[in-house]
């Protein structure tokens, strides 16, 4: 009769083999926050950029010293809203433990 071996063979796989499920786990990432302060950073950069660019290009701002700094001022102001807002997103959503979020997913600067 066969049973009596698998049922050997069983217990000797329920035996301790010195490892514990700790040892698998990885650490949870510590926010960077050097990376989330030059998001904001950027982000705030972006939005008084946009918001400027934007004033001066519908004339409620019509000094003549500002009148062509519109253009350059939407597109700086794009150019760090876009990362900016990007970065502060996920951080976000990291700090409020979204699924599939996480600190790893931004670059940390500190290396």
């Amino acid at each position: 009769m066969k049973f009596p071996r698998r049922a050997k063979r069983f217990l000797q796989l329920q035996d301790d083999n010195g490892y514990s499920d700790g040892q698998f786990m990885a650490p949870e990432p510590k926010a960077p926050m050097k990376s989330i302060v030059l998001a904001s950073i950027l982000l705030v950069l972006g939005i008084i950029g946009l918001v400027i660019g934007a004033l001066i290009k519908v004339g409620i701002m019509s000094s003549p010293d500002w009148l062509d700094k519109g253009t350059p001022l939407l597109i700086l102001g794009a150019l760090c809203f876009i990362p900016g807002s990007y970065h502060v997103a996920l951080a976000y959503y990291a700090y409020k433990e979204y699924e599939g979020y996480s600190f790893s997913h931004i670059p940390d600067l500190d290396d």
